[in-house]
């Protein structure tokens, strides 16, 4: 019992750390924060409820005949598709006093973007218990002053509400910070198996709709300690997709088009930034909630034996950051590369850090990510013994993200110096088996970034030598979504089919060296 006590504290201690960690330079001791109490918003009454149905779907025909309207009734359109459900409690001045900040929003976006949604008020007890019901409501948002907390009930509806496909919002209203902890808090408990992050600018968030390339905050929240250009959101991923956002920062009441005054002090966005982020925010959201592919579904392959014995394996890097992405990329890949090749293969997917005896035992392993990241020194002498010892490291940039690529690239002037990473020319054997590849098809949004006007482009690889022996192979361009299989409207890589036969060539070139 002791034992278990001890180990308790233990965990409870670390996690406290992880939050402290987050919570650092969010200004929460500074003294702007200390009188928050002093200049607050107040809820102001219910707006008044709308004219047409309260649904987005519609109702049963009616039965004939019926009696036609006269002409001087008000014939009121159908409600736009409901987007956002905004969790009420039992305290108006906590959750209220933006009523309507999201509504605000998404009337903005109908008349500068011509794309029409509405909004709900669900109560925070009544979150339905059917995720069918859950799924049809895309985002679940939560704002307020408050300390809260979700009952394990709430947070279990929650939990499997992202795992498929939904997206929950939290807005520190007025950047209150009795909110922002205990929105670290519930984020902690409601997906305890994902570490949440810093966004950085390189995120889709930025870029979604607006190219965002100022972030600017009001004159209270500088003084309190935000950074223009620093926006300071915390997110969770579910494979590629931003699940849960976070924001320390107050977006509500630029929704609502509240100005600072005398007795009201908002640690916020400007009005026009924090429109413009909410516009990029949901239509973000609007595309990864279409392909979002729930994890329960995704396939993943199982060994029929569990022996080790002849069986080519893989093991993923496990590293301080954003370190699993695709989990089922890598699995689909095995089975198709031991489908073209016949070469048995270890499906189990091991996770293995790079200061790790168990490293050198493993003559390939993988390293994805989309944020940045920095290694530790002991990561480093590990990562440069395993490949001067005659290691392969594939890498790749997933969904293309500047992030990973800057600290990647970074990092290997570190572990490798002297050595770099060089393009690999088109008629290397990598390009020529088991598949011939001269061209391959870039994602929509890879595309765009490219302005390339053909259907495809070169493939690009680069790699690291040393001795003669390709220790390092790296990818630019995403590969693991097109291994799953998944859409991933914002990745910067390659089409499903052309991430496969290069894939697998990878993998055929390594077996061969």
């Amino acid at each position: 019992m002791r034992l278990k006590w001890i180990s308790f504290l233990l965990i409870f201690s670390l996690l406290l750390q992880a939050e402290d960690s987050l919570l650092q330079n969010m200004g929460l001791d500074s003294d702007v924060v200390k009188q928050e109490t002093k200049y607050s918003c107040h809820a102001l009454s219910p707006a008044a409820p709308p004219a047409q149905h309260s649904g987005a779907e519609g109702l049963p025909p009616l039965p004939l005949p019926v009696v036609p309207l006269r002409r001087t009734e008000k014939k009121n359109p159908p409600r736009p598709p409901v987007l956002v459900a905004k969790l009420a409690t039992g305290n108006r001045n906590d959750w209220a006093t933006n009523p309507s900040d999201i509504k605000n929003l998404l009337r903005w976006m109908a008349e500068n973007l011509n794309v029409h949604f509405s909004s709900i008020v669900m109560p925070v007890n009544r979150i339905p218990s059917d995720l069918k019901e859950l799924k049809k409501i895309p985002v679940i948002y939560r704002t307020g002053h408050d300390s809260f907390q979700f009952s394990p009930q709430e947070r279990k509806k929650l939990h499997d509400y992202v795992l498929q496909g939904g997206t929950l919002l939290f807005d520190a209203c007025c950047g209150r910070a009795a909110f922002v902890k205990s929105a670290i808090q519930e984020i902690r408990a409601i997906m305890p198996e994902r570490s949440p992050y810093f966004l950085d600018t390189h995120h889709p968030l930025f870029h979604s709709f607006f190219d965002i390339k100022e972030i600017n905050f009001r004159p209270y929240a500088l003084k309190a300690g935000a950074k223009n250009n620093s926006p300071d959101i915390i997110g969770v991923d579910i494979g590629c997709r931003t699940a849960i956002f976070f924001f320390r920062w107050d977006m509500s009441c630029g929704w609502d088009n509240l100005p600072d005054s005398d007795t009201h002090h908002c640690l916020g966005y400007t009005i026009p930034c924090a429109k413009e982020i909410g516009a990029n925010l949901m239509a973000y959201i609007t595309a990864e909630h279409s392909a979002a592919i729930p994890l329960s579904q995704s396939l993943k392959f199982v060994d029929e034996t569990q022996s080790k014995a002849g069986k080519f394996e893989i093991a993923r890097i496990k590293y301080n950051g954003i370190w699993k992405t695709r989990e089922a990329g890598l699995s689909m890949l095995l089975n198709t590369f031991h489908q073209q090749t016949k070469t048995p293969i270890r499906f189990a997917e091991e996770e293995v850090t790079l200061d790790s005896k168990r490293l050198f035992d493993l003559p390939f392993v993988y390293m994805t990510g989309h944020q940045n990241f920095i290694l530790t020194e002991n990561e480093r002498a590990g990562l440069r013994s395993y490949l001067m010892r005659g290691g392969i490291l594939l890498a790749e940039a997933c969904c293309g993200r500047a992030g990973f690529q800057e600290s990647f690239l970074y990092e290997m002037t570190k572990v490798m110096p002297g050595f770099s990473l060089e393009r690999l020319p088109p008629n290397h054997p990598i390009f020529l088996y088991p598949n011939t590849i001269s061209a391959v098809h870039p994602r929509p949004a890879l595309a765009k970034k490219l302005k390339t006007k053909n259907a495809v482009i070169p493939p690009e690889l680069y790699a690291l030598k040393y001795k003669e022996h390709i220790a390092v192979i790296y990818s630019p361009r995403g590969l693991s979504c097109g291994w799953e299989l998944a859409e991933c409207p914002y990745c910067e890589g390659l089409q499903s089919k052309d991430a496969i036969t290069l894939g697998v060539n990878i993998l055929s070139y390594c077996i061969m060296q």
